[in-house]
């Protein structure tokens, strides 16, 4: 009886326990889910035209369906920033020696890695 008793008290804490006789009740909606929604992004330059040397800033607003963990600004052609902190504002220095037309295009991906893209125009005419 003794043994008995011993056997039915291991089952009932294993099954308690999270034994294998135990049903899941935990989702898993977070590693079944498949991310294909891909940030969104707004990208607001100050100044559009710089007149005397100093900074253009680039200041982003962006969301994302779980998170936002890139941003990568390319002026020109060439990478300036490309942030795993994902952080929203950023400036660059200019001179007269930078005059002209320029773009950025600024990339925001997800944890999933989809990715957004929105390109735009400033001007740099120091001393024009």
């Amino acid at each position: 009886m003794r043994a008995f008793l011993l056997s039915a008290l291991i089952a009932v804490l294993a099954t308690s326990c999270g034994g294998p006789a135990t049903p899941s009740t935990t989702s898993q909606s977070t590693d079944s889910h498949i991310d294909v929604t891909a940030p969104k992004v707004t990208m607001v330059m100050n100044p559009q035209t710089l007149r005397e040397k100093g900074n253009v800033f680039f200041r982003l607003s962006t969301q994302d369906n779980v998170a936002v963990s890139r941003v990568v600004l390319i002026i020109d052609g060439q990478t300036f920033v490309d942030d795993p902190t994902a952080y929203n504002s950023y400036a660059k220095y200019f001179e007269a020696g930078s005059n002209g037309e320029h773009t950025v295009t600024v990339r925001v991906y997800d944890l999933a890695q989809n990715v957004t893209e929105q390109t735009q125009n400033f001007n740099v005419r120091i001393g024009q």
